[in-house]
């Protein structure tokens, strides 16, 4: 436990179960009360409304009160609920029903108390009947001419305790449960967010610490002896290139983070879909031919997307740049693009050896390669696909891998 409680992911699920068992306590508390007073004040009224509807019977026959319907209503007139009612007078017992549990004693105690005060209980309270099972009661005192008399209405409310208690069961097992579940969950999904943020951190570390260590073994190397100009100008040159690597994976790290965070908000601007695959493709055509590889264009007449030109050219470029690397020689690389279904559908496809099927999977995931051999010289720092993702997602769009099992891979950008 010990050891939990000194655990990052511990104290984080702690203090999440701690916050939900309040919160599930606090509203499982607030229904109960809210149900439990709304069916208690249900049952009070029953008894009101029975007073209510006694009192308004009564009379006076030759100067002595009296129910003029006759026996007293055993039951509710609306709800038929079981409802005992005595009547007394300063002589006496006037009248009850015929089915009563109260004790005689009790009820004329109560009844005594209300005709000496004037004033009968006001509100219903808590009784017991002879075998100790709940009851409520209600009494008070109506006055016919010179003569009061005090009436007391009882009613059972063994189902409304059962009730209750089900409710109390239903509502603490429920809180219980809800606690359980999140426990559950926030060691889950916690345990999940470490381990990405561990591998994430550790694919990291790697893409930068290689080119860092890369710079300073040539340094060192090019410190231990005077050297050539030359010399001194590849190191240099060698230098340049790390540190231009290094600062692509900062900045397409700092891009991630800001769409992690929600605040990867592209600049919207018209674009024109021909001239921005034409112009792309132009800036391409030298890498292309270097490697032996025929770049080949097919584009819409004309029509323009709302888009942030400087992040849709980062996702065109990495989709060029990795068909480029992945032809083989004399193969040929198709842009196209065009609408489909309200949407713009930008293809970039090689012909290359594809993606493997159990790499499909995991091909956007950040530090993710086909090819685990290759390293950040030769397939970059495999954030490309990442990042390209999630300015679609940005751009309300997506980004995905066409299916096909054969040679080649074909990637497509869908826009709004």
């Amino acid at each position: 436990m010990r050891r939990f409680l000194r655990s990052t992911r511990g104290r984080l699920v702690l203090f999440q179960v701690a916050i939900l068992a309040a919160t599930s306590s606090l509203t499982a508390f607030v229904l109960f009360e809210y149900v439990s007073v709304s069916r208690q004040n249900e049952a009070d009224n029953v008894l009101y409304d029975q007073w209510t509807a006694i009192a308004n019977g009564l009379t006076l026959q030759g100067g002595v009160p009296a129910y003029a319907p006759g026996s007293l209503p055993e039951t509710s007139s609306d709800l038929l609920v079981p409802v005992e009612a005595e009547l007394f007078t300063r002589d006496g017992l006037l009248a009850q029903t015929t089915n009563h549990v109260m004790a005689d004693d009790e009820v004329a105690a109560v009844a005594r108390r209300v005709l000496a005060t004037g004033t009968g209980t006001r509100t219903a309270v808590d009784a017991t009947g002879p075998d100790g099972s709940p009851r409520r009661l209600y009494a008070d005192e109506e006055v016919l001419g010179d003569v009061p008399v005090a009436i007391v209405v009882s009613r059972s409310t063994a189902e409304l305790a059962a009730f209750v208690h089900s409710l109390a069961a239903v509502l603490g097992g429920g809180a219980a449960a809800v606690v359980l579940l999140g426990a559950w969950l926030a060691w889950f999904v916690v345990g999940r967010s470490f381990e990405g943020l561990r591998r994430f951190t550790a694919d990291a570390s790697h893409e930068l610490r290689s080119p860092l260590t890369l710079i300073r073994t040539q340094v060192e190397v090019a410190l231990t002896r005077g050297r050539e100009r030359e010399d001194y100008e590849r190191v240099l040159r060698s230098v340049r290139s790390e540190v231009e690597h290094l600062g692509r994976v900062a900045d397409q790290l700092l891009l991630l983070a800001q769409a992690d965070a929600g605040t990867l908000t592209p600049l919207a601007a018209d674009v024109d879909v021909a001239d921005f695959v034409e112009e792309l493709t132009a800036r391409w055509q030298a890498v292309a031919a270097g490697r032996g590889v025929e770049l080949v264009v097919r584009t819409p007449g004309s029509g323009t997307v709302r888009a942030d030109p400087d992040l849709l050219r980062r996702v065109a470029d990495n989709l060029l740049d990795n068909a480029i690397r992945h032809s083989p020689d004399l193969g040929t690389v198709e842009v196209r693009a065009g609408r489909s279904g309200g949407q713009w559908v930008i293809e970039v496809a090689d012909q290359g050896p594809g993606v493997p099927p159990e790499q499909r999977d995991r091909l956007f995931q950040r530090f993710a390669r086909t090819d685990p051999a290759r390293g950040p010289r030769s397939g970059g720092a495999g954030l490309g696909l990442a990042l390209s993702a999630a300015v679609a997602r940005a751009h309300h769009g997506s980004l995905e891998l066409a299916p096909g099992d054969g040679p080649g891979a074909t990637f497509r950008l869908r826009l709004p």
